[in-house]
């Protein structure tokens, strides 16, 4: 029976044991990931992404064709009324949530959107990971419009459909209701 017992706390021991490293190299996996997503994101702050297009999907919130769809509607309108605006769409490993309003405004300012020394540009960040997204008008932009009337379209044209997880929806519906706000309010462009 002593033999038995000194068994038994010989296999308790082991399985102790075994469960300890378990969770040691599973902790130390998870800080190796976070170690990687830290690092992305300090290289995407250094250098934000790419511009494609009118719309930059990298989180892959639409189907190529609504991609194609969004990208045409603001093609344009770009060539009606000069001004330009242009959707990406962030990743959560791209940046984290309490700083998606800085990292917008960086990728604002890198992808120069808008014709240059006029500021007409207007920059669209989404996020459905962080349930955030951010509206950086240029400063020819912020005479046409004000931040709390920016804020309004946010609140009532995008978002509503963005809770029930319909992204295309919502870019589009808030995207004609931004574009019909700046256009009736911009200079008509001479042919």
């Amino acid at each position: 029976m002593t033999s038995l017992k000194c068994f038994a706390l010989l296999i308790l021991l082991a399985f102790t044991s075994c469960s300890i490293v378990s969770c040691q190299s599973k902790r130390s996996a998870s800080q190796e990931a976070d170690d990687q997503v830290q690092s992305l994101r300090e290289e995407y702050r250094r250098n934000p992404p790419e511009r494609k297009g009118y719309v930059n999907n990298y989180e892959n919130l639409y189907t190529d064709k609504e991609e194609k769809t969004l990208d045409s509607l603001l093609a344009l309108f770009t060539e009606k009324t000069t001004i330009e605006i242009a959707v990406f769409t962030i990743d959560t490993v791209m940046t984290e949530r309490d700083s998606l309003d800085a990292f917008t405004l960086r990728v604002a300012n890198t992808w120069g959107v808008g014709q240059t020394g006029k500021n007409k540009g207007v920059v669209i960040g989404i996020s459905r990971g962080h349930k955030r997204m951010r509206i950086q008008n240029g400063y020819g932009i912020e005479k046409l419009i004000s931040d709390a009337e920016t804020k309004l379209i946010v609140d009532t044209a995008f978002l509503p459909f963005f809770r029930k997880d319909l992204y295309f929806e919502g870019t589009r519906n808030g995207l004609a209701v931004l574009m019909a706000t700046l256009e009736g309010r911009s200079q008509p462009v001479n042919s």
